[in-house]
């Protein structure tokens, strides 16, 4: 059979709107990029964590800071009022001292003012030995060069004593067990050789027949 006249076309209209127009379809085909409201919310409370705790680091800086200067304060102040309390427990050896010189002026004695300094020497140490602090005893015992300055030797015969304390020049004085002050002495040193040498030297008693 011949088909005589011609197909006809047929039109079909695409009443999408994408399809109509080109870039409305460019814009449907790319969403919008949003965070989701939960990553959101948890970003601004990682936020507002962080401010609050950087103002709780700076006010405990600031707290901190006036700690130290109210502590260095008191520091100053206790040791101020030390300083002030161990002086005054030794005006009263200025007041024993003038009275030792008035005894001494009116009486001219030379023993009344060796009493006086012995009485205000023994109260000196008193006053240090209640504050903790003491003169070191070293005689005859072996020297410490921790606790002492070896400013002499002396010959001695006695073997016990050689690199012993044979003199003390100049007391030391520790508080517990932190020397305040070396004391200064002299050593004993023992003379085997010249000993020895000197009974070879003596003369040999003869035997009278």
């Amino acid at each position: 059979m011949v088909k005589d006249k011609k197909e006809s076309k047929i039109q079909v209209n695409d009443r999408r709107f994408w399809a109509q127009d080109e870039s409305a379809e460019e814009k449907a085909s790319i969403p919008t990029k949003k965070y989701p409201s939960l990553i959101e919310e948890l970003k601004t409370r990682t936020e507002l964590a962080e401010q609050k705790l950087k103002e709780k680091v700076e006010t405990l800086h600031q707290e901190n800071e006036a700690f130290r200067l109210r502590l260095s304060k008191d520091m100053d102040r206790r040791m101020e009022q030390e300083k002030l309390e161990l002086f005054g427990n030794f005006l009263e050896l200025i007041d024993n001292l003038e009275r030792a010189l008035k005894a001494t002026q009116e009486t001219l004695s030379f023993e009344a003012l060796k009493e006086g300094v012995q009485l205000n020497l023994e109260l000196f140490l008193s006053k240090l030995k209640s504050l903790g602090i003491e003169p070191m005893d070293l005689l005859h015992k072996p020297f410490d060069p921790h606790e002492a300055e070896a400013v002499g030797v002396v010959a001695v015969d006695n073997p016990d004593l050689d690199q012993h304390v044979i003199e003390v020049v100049q007391r030391g004085f520790r508080r517990g067990e932190q020397v305040l002050r070396p004391a200064r002495v002299r050593t004993g040193q023992y003379q085997a050789e010249q000993k020895s040498q000197s009974d070879e030297n003596e003369p040999t008693p003869h035997s009278s027949d």
